[in-house]
């Protein structure tokens, strides 16, 4: 796990530029930046290349060709699923990717969709848990963020809400569902039934309605595997928004149902004792990066 400290460890240093060998991706806030946009119009911004130093990053040459050879390959997901415009007034302003809030953090979430899909290529990486040490580091923002970019480079993408103690994929879109994941393994039903496209974005969503009390029962059901293994075939990659890791044993039956974790770390919230005790768990091959959110 010396990649997950190392990248906590800069992320407090006084040379922010030099820091987070193993950040994938830092999400800024869009006020916060346009603020500093208009003070800063007459000197040239200090910038971070998170590409060159995101994990298992492609080279620039390999974000551009990979880009252009996804448009034309992938499609979108085939599963029916009722769809649902979101509004911009109602969806939650760190939605960077969505509506251009922020086109510089927008940008670090495209290099990071091009990370996953180049990866992708090598290894088994369909199913991405999303997880943070607790509460409030922006979990489900950078799921949902990820999500988006991945869908705009023309990839199948299912963002599964799994975060059964405190599930927010629903408020943070500003929509409603009649039926959710809950609901639909409790029923014996298809995902079909409970999943959500997102427009205009075009991926998909499987969301929770409320909070689950009795949250194994739902995460060891045959009929949820069932229902996860159903949808493989018709998403390149589904999205799994997990509670935080110290807040409840959720994530680690949910290790047991995906191929990687994308570990979130907010500077100034996240210390190395969280961590150590949240990713004690998880296999050091199965952390796939570190996003560094909401990063100055």
């Amino acid at each position: 796990m010396g990649k997950v400290f190392k990248a906590l460890s800069k992320s407090e240093s006084e040379q922010p530029r030099h820091s987070l060998a193993a950040v994938v991706v830092a999400e800024e806030e869009a006020r916060a930046t346009r603020q500093d946009r208009a003070r800063n119009d007459q000197e040239p911004a200090e910038t971070f290349d998170f590409l060159r130093f995101s994990l298992n990053a492609p080279t620039t040459e390999a974000f551009d060709s990979e880009a252009t050879r996804g448009s034309m390959t992938r499609g979108t997901a085939v599963s029916p699923a009722r769809e649902v415009t979101l509004d911009a007034a109602r969806i939650d302003p760190h939605l960077v990717v969505f509506y251009d809030f922020d086109p510089r953090a927008a940008e670090e979430y495209n290099k990071t969709a091009i990370t996953l899909i180049s990866a992708a290529a090598d290894q088994p990486l369909r199913r991405v848990l999303i997880a943070s040490a607790q509460h409030g580091e922006g979990r489900t923002c950078v799921a949902l963020n990820l999500a988006c970019a991945l869908a705009q480079a023309k990839q199948r993408v299912l963002v599964i809400d799994m975060d059964l103690q405190r599930p927010s994929v629903l408020r943070l879109l500003g929509i409603e569902a009649d039926t959710g994941i809950a609901e639909a393994v409790a029923h014996h039903l298809s995902a079909d039934s409970a999943t959500l496209s997102v427009m205009p974005y075009g991926f998909h969503v499987l969301p929770l309605r409320e909070r689950v009390e009795n949250s194994a029962e739902i995460l060891a059901s045959p009929d949820l595997r069932a229902m996860l293994n159903d949808c493989e075939a018709d998403y390149d990659f589904m999205i799994f928004d997990s509670s935080p890791l110290l807040d409840s044993k959720d994530a680690n039956l949910l290790m047991k149902l995906t191929h990687a974790t994308v570990m979130v770390v907010r500077p100034g919230k996240t210390n190395a004792s969280h961590l150590s005790r949240a990713i004690a768990p998880l296999p050091e091959d199965n952390v796939f990066g570190v996003v560094l959110n909401r990063a100055s």
